[in-house]
């Protein structure tokens, strides 16, 4: 227990150290502090919290309205299979949402991991993806999307993607936008 406490600890001075900040917080401070981020929605900004704090934030995110606007879909099994079968990454579930260039080619979940392939790298992008108890909340992203087929930059921003455990926790989760509106009953 003593050695478990040490490394992490080392861990929390090794983010530090990096110029980045480490919080500890009840789940509806760390909730909050996320829907505040997308609120703002002009800082790009990732937390790493727990599945059941990353599926909250999501499920308050994603409204009906949103799903409706970005065109939110669930990813297609076979498109599943495809990226793991030729990325050698897997992604038990996902939803997307889908972009095309000006060539009309599709950006989807598959060119998502694909050029996180390439940014990042496949150990780290696989390593995301094995995440047991730590899901992945970045919130307004910056990042360019590229057309892996004729290499132009599509017209949009990242809009929405999210990556699920086998148990439906969430695993990875990107959005960007202004704050819901509350649902008035």
């Amino acid at each position: 227990m003593e050695n478990e406490r040490v490394a992490l600890m080392s861990s929390i001075e090794a983010v530090v150290k990096r110029g980045r900040a480490v919080v500890s917080a009840d789940n509806s401070i760390i909730i909050a502090m996320v829907q505040e981020a997308l609120k703002a929605g002009r800082m790009e900004t990732t937390f790493y919290v727990s599945p059941e704090e990353g599926t909250a934030v999501m499920q308050w995110y994603l409204t009906p309205r949103r799903i409706k606007e970005m065109e939110v879909e669930v990813v297609s099994k076979e498109e599943l299979a495809k990226i793991k079968s030729e990325l050698g990454v897997n992604v038990p579930g996902a939803l997307s949402s889908r972009s095309q260039c000006a060539n009309a080619h599709v950006y989807g979940l598959f060119e998502f991991v694909q050029q996180g392939i390439r940014e990042h790298g496949t150990d780290y992008v696989r390593a995301t993806m094995e995440l047991k108890n730590t899901a992945v909340l970045r919130i307004n992203p910056i990042q360019a999307l590229i057309c892996p087929i004729c290499n132009e930059r599509l017209m949009t921003i990242i809009e929405y993607y999210e990556c699920r455990r086998d148990d439906g926790k969430l695993l990875y989760g990107c959005c960007r936008g202004e704050i819901p509106e509350p649902i008035l009953t």
